[in-house]
């Protein structure tokens, strides 16, 4: 009986230690993936930091694309560098430049891209954007759900993106195209949408209060209790939109074509 309870003693012990063993390999692995992927990040912000050499920095931005694909705990971070160094070098005051570029520079695309692409995570902080010059970018397909875009110049951008929640005060999206893009309670006030191909885009309970919409492309376009208090939609094309709840309060709907829209619940409609 002592035998037998001894014998089982020994294999608890063994396996207890074979567990504890097991473990601190696990965390030591652990540490070691850790270190390596700090001295990747580094490397990597030294290399878009090279104010000389446009081949090194694109080396960076791909660099943290990578990190952020081989770490969910250090995506967040990845993109607020990638967001920053976007606020830092394409401001809006290059907009408003004696030149202004009708693209944005080869490693701000990059950077673009790199967040379009990007497998986002439910746990990263919305995108920060705001006030950057970004006329002509490519974001088609962007996950930009609640990103903060207020004030950003996006005049001809391609934005087929997810907009949902975003914050696009006073943006300047004239020419762009938001062909089937998702605006779900996006609030889009005081914006210049002007001329701008929204054609089957959802906007959904999104906030549009005085922004202007004179000459857009809204066919087939989603509006269901959007708000559009004081827009300006001279001139707009709402064939087959839906505006069902809409809140059309003193907007300017002059030679805007309502063509087999539905008006149900329509307020404000004058």
């Amino acid at each position: 009986m002592l035998t037998a309870l001894a014998a089982m003693g020994a294999l608890y012990f063994n396996t207890n230690q074979t567990s504890q063993a097991l473990q601190a390999t696990r965390d030591q692995v652990g540490l070691s993936e850790q270190g390596q992927l700090t001295d990747r990040f580094s490397k990597a912000v030294e290399q878009l930091g090279n104010k000389d050499s446009l081949e090194v920095r694109l080396g960076g931005i791909y660099a943290l694309e990578r990190i952020a694909r081989d770490s969910a705990r250090d995506h967040p971070t990845v993109m607020e560098v990638l967001s920053a160094y976007v606020r830092e070098h394409a401001p809006l005051s290059i907009c408003f430049s004696t030149a202004p570029s009708a693209h944005p520079t080869t490693d701000v695309q990059a950077i673009l891209t790199v967040i379009a692409d990007a497998t986002q995570i439910e746990t990263r902080a919305p995108l920060l954007l705001n006030d950057t010059c970004l006329s002509g970018a490519n974001l088609t397909g962007a996950d930009l759900i609640d990103a903060v875009l207020n004030n950003a110049d996006f005049s001809g951008a391609e934005l087929s993106a997810d907009l949902t929640g975003a914050d696009l005060i006073a943006a300047d999206l004239t020419g762009a195209y938001l062909t089937g893009a998702n605006l779900t309670e996006a609030y889009v006030a005081d914006a210049d949408l002007g001329g701008s191909d929204l054609g089957g885009a959802n906007l959904t309970a999104a906030y549009l209060g005085g922004t202007n919409l004179g000459g857009t492309n809204l066919t087939s376009a989603n509006l269901t209790g959007a708000n559009l208090t004081g827009a300006y939609l001279g001139g707009t094309n709402l064939t087959d939109a839906n505006l069902t709840d809409a809140d059309l309060t003193n907007a300017d709907l002059t030679n805007a074509d309502l063509t087999n829209a539905d008006l149900t619940r329509t307020r404000g409609l004058q």
